[in-house]
């Protein structure tokens, strides 16, 4: 139960993100919540289980940034080929979702550093 409101934000930042890029793209909603939800759970699995713990939020946000814009690009270079305007879009959203990443990575750490804390009574 711990993990779930964490991915849960994830895939809401990631359906507003990548909803509000690749829309433009021609894909359907159902598509881009279908992507949003694999690309919340493989992000969080690889980057917040752990990378962040191991190498800290820079290397964290990194990796969530490089596997939003493989997975991306992996969604859209079948439908409309691999172009400069593909891999924009799919940098675009991956510079996106790293920004947002950094802020819930600082969330998830503090997070985590009250529920390794035991309670102080006086």
């Amino acid at each position: 139960m711990n993990h779930i409101k964490p991915i849960i934000i994830k895939f809401i930042i990631y359906c507003i993100l990548i909803t509000m890029v690749l829309l433009f793209y021609g894909f359907s909603f159902l598509s881009l919540v279908t992507l949003s939800a694999i690309l919340a759970v493989v992000t969080y699995v690889l980057g917040d289980m752990f990378t962040l713990p191991l190498k800290g939020n820079w290397v964290a946000t990194l990796t969530d940034g490089a596997t939003v814009f493989l997975g991306v690009l992996i969604w859209i270079v079948p439908t409309y080929g691999f172009y400069f305007s593909t891999i924009g879009g799919a940098l675009f959203v991956a510079f996106l979702v790293a920004v947002c990443e950094w802020f819930l990575h600082i969330y998830v750490i503090g997070r985590l550093d009250r529920e390794d804390r035991e309670p102080i009574y006086d």
